[in-house]
């Protein structure tokens, strides 16, 4: 007896139940699925659904950027939120900056403390404005507790991206080395 097999009903013969989960899901998302409704229909959990689809090629902009990076920051631990700066001079955390749905920052050095806002992609925009609302001069303990529209931004935020995997990466590296510079020009700003 002979059985015949198309290409595609051998290709799931050695395929891991991982890469048909992987291929179940991003036929979702390319059929129009949300994440969120992926997430419904699948019971799997964001971190879940990011870690399958992470690596298969999306087309990311600017818009859809904005939503991923908080879902990236706040319902996945594919972000890291602390940062160390100079040999453990300059610290900088990232965290869930409330129902408005962005991403604060508190920065530390020896000298300094500066709180504020640095969402990339706010309002789908190509762009991540820097903002601060506290500011703390620890040698004379004095300080500042108000929000202050600079238009101070990052050097460079991408328009697109081929994959989450690269928004990750963007997010991991990239985004936090220069947010330093803003930061900076904050502090002279308030000294």
């Amino acid at each position: 007896m002979k059985i015949i097999l198309t290409e595609s009903q051998y290709k799931n013969l050695f395929e891991s139940k991982e890469e048909k989960k992987s291929d179940i899901l991003y036929h979702m998302w390319m059929e129009g699925m949300s994440m969120d409704d992926i997430k419904d229909y699948t019971g799997l959990n964001m971190q879940q659904i990011i870690s399958y689809l992470k690596n298969r090629e999306m087309n990311i902009d600017c818009k859809f950027a904005e939503n991923l990076v908080l879902t990236l920051m706040y319902r996945t631990d594919f972000i890291n939120k602390n940062y160390n700066f100079n040999d453990g001079q300059m610290f900088l955390n990232l965290n869930w900056g409330g129902l408005s749905g962005s991403v604060a920052f508190e920065f530390n050095d020896k000298e300094y403390k500066l709180t504020g806002w640095a969402t990339p992609y706010w309002g789908g925009e190509c762009n991540t404005p820097v903002e601060s609302n506290y500011f703390k001069n620890k040698k004379t303990d004095e300080y500042v507790n108000e929000y202050g529209n600079s238009d101070k931004k990052i050097e460079y935020t991408p328009s697109s991206f081929n994959s989450i995997q690269e928004l990750i990466d963007f997010l991991n590296n990239d985004y936090p080395k220069q947010l330093i510079e803003p930061i900076k020009e904050l502090i002279e700003g308030y000294i």
